[in-house]
């Protein structure tokens, strides 16, 4: 989590299945809340405002019966992290990729790539914090703060390393997608040659292009999400 937080950013995937589904019931004139980049409701997280509204639109509730058999998404702050404690760095590393169904390894190669692997580490221009860089907003999401993150140790600190990839979701466990999901989680899946910033463009991808000029290894002015990929590959 490299780039500031603007408004348009999304810190957790989306579902963009749940995302047609909100709009529709938006568009029906039901209430599904003020969440989301919008506060409109429209976030992408299956719930109980969507459900509700949804068993209030017969039709569309069946067009959308698939997504609506889907769990609700994860309320990170009630993630259970009993099962991955141990006082040790490495092994509470272990069963936190275990819990994850991905490999220790590519989770220690994205703190290397985001914080050198130092839980204290700070962006003095964004803030964001610790061993993968919780920028503010994502922190209080997780329950706690940057100041708080940055007094704790890497063992309690993975506490909110499982919290987050169990809030984001971890692609398909390779570490592309998983440094997808801290570097810019509502484009996990997309491919590779998808743009995330242009040099020179408005909006959200320019200030993206800016703030990530150096993952434009190739200059050509853009910076897709093979670049972002191949960006921590080098600690794999």
């Amino acid at each position: 989590m490299r780039f500031f937080e603007f408004k348009t950013k999304v810190t957790e995937a989306v579902d963009k299945d749940v995302m047609a589904l909100q709009r529709e019931l938006k568009a029906a004139g039901e209430d599904i809340g003020t969440f989301g980049p919008k506060g409109d409701g429209v976030d992408g997280r299956l719930g109980s405002y969507t459900r509700r509204a949804a068993e209030r639109q017969p039709a569309i509730a069946d067009k959308y019966k698939d997504v609506l058999a889907r769990p609700n998404s994860v309320d990170a702050q009630k993630v259970d992290v009993s099962t991955i404690q141990d006082p040790d760095f490495k092994n509470k590393l272990q069963k936190v990729a275990n819990a994850l169904g991905v490999k220790a390894h590519d989770l220690l190669a994205i703190f290397k790539q985001e914080s050198g692997v130092n839980p204290a580490a700070v962006n003095q221009k964004s803030g964001a914090t610790g061993l993968i860089q919780f920028m503010p907003d994502t922190a209080r999401r997780l329950g706690t703060t940057t100041q708080e993150l940055a007094q704790m140790d890497g063992v309690q600190q993975l506490d909110y390393v499982y919290k987050y990839f169990k809030m984001t979701g971890v692609g398909d466990g390779t570490l592309g997608d998983l440094y997808m999901a801290v570097f810019m989680p509502k484009y996990i899946g997309y491919p590779d040659n998808h743009v995330l910033g242009a040099n020179g463009a408005a909006g959200f991808s320019g200030k993206v292009y800016d703030q990530n000029k150096g993952l434009d290894r190739n200059r050509d002015g853009a910076i897709t999400i093979a670049d972002v990929k191949n960006s921590v590959a080098r600690f794999a």
